[in-house]
């Protein structure tokens, strides 16, 4: 043990959410893995937990969207997130200065063609790493990129060796690479419960492979006509305790706000004791984040 060199000191990185506590957390140098159902809010769930990031450490995010396009759809989102009301609220002004947040915190892979391989984009993250002191790289989603893999090569050799490359470059790099993935067969409103890594498309080296395993699950998508804002943020592996543990995040998106918010405080702990109000400095802090 002596003969082993001492590892730098680690960054740990709140997500905005008093609520959370220590049962999840994000650093650099860590490969995540985020699924979920299609239409239960992967993409907008992760942008949220970035932006919260981004906009309390600083730091910079290069994000390679192949589904949700920069413009409308994330400059929309983003906006929202930044001034907590709906884009059609917004004056000019306002709209001015949240495009300058985007500008100077968000950078976008976009590949010419739109058929991008994973070496296109860790080449691209590299520069963005090296140039820009980008420290989160998020991959959505995976099954959009261009598979390189060889005819005599199984697929779940290839995943496993695809993933062994973004774990490489996360710890090399000193930067968090998330990817979003689809899971393989699709239950939709019949699902009662949250997709697991086992089941993305492809292999079950997700789960094996990555950091930190996270799952999105809407329980109710509408009742009646009513539509629904409540979805769970699962944890379902954190390989280190730094970075949290097996549990689950009850949250709400808000139609007025256009941000999650997190309701474990208002319904009580997970243990079923009474409902804690949250300090005031901190509830005063999360309305800002």
């Amino acid at each position: 043990l002596s003969e082993m060199p001492e590892p730098p000191e680690w960054d740990i990185w709140d997500l905005g959410y008093p609520e959370f506590e220590k049962r999840l957390r994000y650093a650099p140098g860590i490969l995540s893995i985020m699924t979920g159902e299609p239409g239960h809010g992967k993409t907008l769930m992760a942008a949220q937990l970035w932006f919260n990031v981004a906009r309390r450490y600083g730091i910079r995010v290069a994000v390679a969207s192949f589904e949700t396009k920069a413009k409308p759809h994330y400059r929309k989102n983003i906006r929202q997130f930044y001034w907590g009301k709906p884009q059609a609220e917004l004056t000019e002004q306002e709209a001015r200065e949240a495009d300058d947040w985007i500008e100077q915190h968000i950078l976008w892979l976009s590949h010419p063609n739109s058929r991008p391989s994973l070496k296109w984009v860790l080449d691209m993250a590299e520069v963005a790493v090296v140039r820009h002191n980008v420290k989160g790289i998020l991959i959505d989603p995976w099954n959009k990129l261009e598979s390189a893999r060889p005819d005599r090569q199984t697929e779940t050799e290839y995943v496993g060796e695809a993933l062994d490359s973004c774990m490489d470059f996360a710890q090399d790099m000193g930067a968090h690479v998330q990817i979003i993935a689809h899971p393989a067969k699709v239950m939709g409103k019949n699902r009662k419960e949250p997709p697991l890594l086992s089941e993305i498309s492809g292999s079950k080296n997700f789960e094996n492979r990555c950091d930190l395993g996270l799952s999105v699950h809407r329980p109710v998508i509408f009742d009646g006509t009513e539509r629904k804002t409540e979805s769970n943020l699962y944890v379902l592996k954190s390989r280190y305790d730094e970075l949290g543990y097996v549990s689950r995040m009850s949250m709400e998106y808000g139609l007025s706000t256009g941000r999650f918010r997190c309701t474990d405080y208002d319904h009580g702990l997970l243990d079923g004791t009474a409902p804690r109000r949250m300090p005031e400095h901190q509830a005063e802090g999360a309305q800002q984040s």
